[in-house]
């Protein structure tokens, strides 16, 4: 997705959401179905819909009708979860094989003068 502009992302999730609101798995409903649902108006729903411009209220409000909302809870991690490069380094860290000390060669115990 990071080589596509912003344009091009938004009209992504527009047509899929317009592909889940149509298809009979998912909402199965009209546009003036989810406008009505959403509280949105028609003409912002479907221009959304053609060019992927919507505010972020009205996307939010969109996703309820739908009943989506639940995806944004995992849209953007928390920020104490562990980020990719610090779960990459605990990798390496327990793929490492520890090493046992090195043993000397035994000797024997030095020897003491009697005196």
């Amino acid at each position: 997705m990071n080589h596509l502009s912003n344009t091009e992302i938004a009209l992504r999730l527009a047509r899929a959401i317009k592909a889940w609101r149509i298809s009979p798995q998912g909402a199965a409903i009209s546009q003036v179905e989810l406008a009505r649902n959403s509280g949105i108006g028609l003409t912002p729903l479907k221009r959304f819909e053609k060019t992927g411009a919507i505010t972020l209220r009205n996307l939010v409000a969109i996703l309820r009708a739908l009943n989506l909302l639940d995806g944004l809870d995992t849209l953007i991690p928390t920020p104490d979860a562990p980020g990719p490069l610090a779960l990459l380094a605990a990798e390496k860290q327990r793929s490492q094989r520890k090493r046992a000390p090195r043993r000397g060669k035994a000797s024997a115990p030095p020897d003491r003068a009697h005196g």
